[in-house]
C-alpha cells in the first residue's frame, strides 16, 4: 500500500517522542517529589469553615501556599488511562492528554478551566503528544497499555493559583489548583517502561 506523499511528509514532520532520559529526566531531577496528590492539593486550596478558628485556618493556608511558591514538583499518577486517548495512523501516534487530574475531589490542572460545557463539566485544553511508534513495535503492541488500563503518568508542575467553578444544577463547586505543567511522561504500568515523554 502506497502512502500519499503529503501524508508521508506530515508524518515525517511530527516530533519524535522524548527518550527515557533527556530533558524530562532533568526536569524530574530538579523537582521535589509529591508522594500523594490529595493532601498536597488540600493544603494548597484549604477549606476553612466559618468558625472562631477561621482566621488561624486562613493564615495556615496562606503559609502553605507561600512555602511552595515558585517551586517545582513531580507527582506520579498510578491510574491515568482515562486521561489519555491514543490515535495511531501509519506508524505515527497522537496522544491527547486531558490535564485535569483528580486528587480526592480537588483537581490539578494545566492552567485554570476556561469555563464549563453544557453538562457543567469544566473545560480544559488538551495537550497533544505526537511521535512515531518505535521500530519493530506493532500498533497493537503500542496500544496495549491503553486498552488494558495499564498507563501511569508522571507530571512535573509548578503550582500557581486556585480556581473554583459552581456546579450547574446541583450544590457545591469544582475546585482545584491551576499549575503550569512543565513536562509529562507516560509509563507502561506493567513493565515500568516509559512510553513517551514531552517537555512543555
Amino acid at each position: 500500500m502506497r502512502v500519499p506523499l503529503a501524508l508521508l511528509l506530515a508524518i515525517l514532520a511530527l516530533p519524535r517522542p522524548a527518550a527515557a532520559g533527556g530533558d524530562f529526566d532533568a526536569l524530574e531531577a530538579a523537582a521535589e517529589r509529591v508522594d500523594a496528590l490529595e493532601p498536597f492539593l488540600a493544603r494548597y486550596v484549604g477549606r476553612c469553615p466559618d468558625s472562631i478558628e477561621k482566621r488561624v485556618c486562613l493564615e495556615n493556608v496562606a503559609a502553605a501556599r507561600r512555602s511552595v511558591a515558585g517551586k517545582t514538583f513531580v507527582v506520579r499518577i498510578p491510574d491515568a488511562t482515562s486521561l489519555v486517548k491514543p490515535q495511531l495512523r501509519d506508524g505515527a501516534f497522537l496522544l491527547l492528554f486531558t490535564p485535569f487530574v483528580d486528587g480526592g475531589g480537588l483537581a490539578l490542572t494545566h492552567g485554570a478551566p476556561t469555563g464549563q460545557d453544557r453538562a457543567g463539566q469544566p473545560l480544559i485544553g488538551l495537550i497533544p503528544i505526537k511521535g512515531t511508534v518505535p521500530p519493530g513495535v506493532m500498533d497493537l503492541e503500542f496500544e496495549s497499555p491503553f486498552r488494558t488500563g495499564a498507563v501511569e503518568l508522571e507530571i512535573v508542575f509548578r503550582p500557581e493559583r486556585t480556581w473554583k467553578l459552581a456546579r450547574k444544577g446541583e450544590a457545591g463547586s469544582y475546585e482545584g489548583v491551576a499549575a503550569r505543567f512543565l513536562g509529562v511522561r507516560l509509563i507502561d504500568a506493567r513493565t515500568g517502561t516509559p512510553i513517551v515523554a514531552k517537555v512543555l
